[in-house]
């Protein structure tokens, strides 16, 4: 079922009708948690972590990040992003459902002498588990559909984790992918819910040991206009929406967005002095 709408419409890159599997529902166990557990270490050989150092820089100027800066990243994997930036002094949090991912990223942290805190955790239960740190952290940030982009029906919970995580005044930061770029590039065996707005795909994933592996992948995308709604129904002020692709985060400027932009970054921040 599509949230909200019911029965979803697939369509192939012909735009004929087409059947796909249903998108997990919400209270159905996270699918990105298998893929993580099937990659673990060899996450870091996916193509788009190459754009590892550009996203963070272009994240570090938009936010003005410095040493000190608290930041939680939801969904954040081998904590790529984090662990670059710790060396500018910027303290991070990360959360994921893989405890693959996450034991990548503590080996990848201890080798460079990092120190960052890394725990396995559903982001949709973020809101709920904050406890002691809600309304602590400078930025909350969701990249590279992390924790985003799996189910309309849970996306609004993970915004509202990432609202709640910040202090008043505090940056989140999501990026989401992009259902027009989505529609015009769909490749032979995809299907795109022209209803709910969710690309479906089956994608060959490269593990340990040269091992091969096919999942089965569902992919909220967002015009920029829902992107927006989605967070100011979080409770957060939109600040900027731009297109971007992996390792291109600063290519456009705020408010800028061409059709052939996969995903959205979308900069906003809770309420408050």
């Amino acid at each position: 079922m599509t949230p909200g709408f019911g029965e979803p419409s697939w369509r192939d890159q012909n735009d004929r009708a087409v059947e796909a599997p249903s998108v997990p529902g919400p209270d159905a166990p996270a699918f990105y948690r298998e893929l993580g557990e099937f990659q673990g270490q060899d996450y870091a050989r996916n193509a788009f972590a190459a754009g590892t150092v550009e996203e963070a820089e272009t994240l570090r100027d938009l936010l003005t990040l410095g040493p000190g800066t608290r930041v939680l990243d939801v969904g954040c994997a081998d904590a790529r992003h984090l662990r670059h930036l710790a060396a500018t002094g910027i303290a991070g949090t990360g959360i994921d459902i893989a405890p693959a991912l996450i034991a990548a990223g503590r080996s990848a942290a201890a080798a460079a002498g990092i120190t960052l805190r890394l725990e396995v955790l559903d982001a949709r239960l973020l809101d709920t588990e904050l406890g002691a740190e809600r309304g602590t952290y400078d930025v909350a940030w969701s990249l590279c559909q992390g924790a985003l982009g799996t189910s309309p029906a849970t996306d609004p919970t993970v915004l509202a984790g990432l609202a709640a995580a910040v202090r008043p005044g505090g940056a989140v930061v999501f990026t989401c992918f992009h259902a027009l770029f989505a529609a015009r590039h769909l490749a032979p065996g995809d299907a795109f819910d022209t209803l709910g707005l969710v690309h479906h795909q089956v994608s060959e994933l490269r593990g340990p040991d040269h091992a091969r592996q096919r999942f089965d992948l569902w992919t909220a995308s967002y015009t920029a206009r829902e992107a927006r709604r989605l967070a100011e129904d979080a409770g957060l002020e939109v600040l900027g929406i731009r297109g971007v692709e992996p390792g291109s985060y600063g290519r456009r400027r705020p408010g800028e967005v061409g059709l052939d932009d996969p995903e959205l970054l979308v900069h906003a921040r809770r309420p408050g002095p």
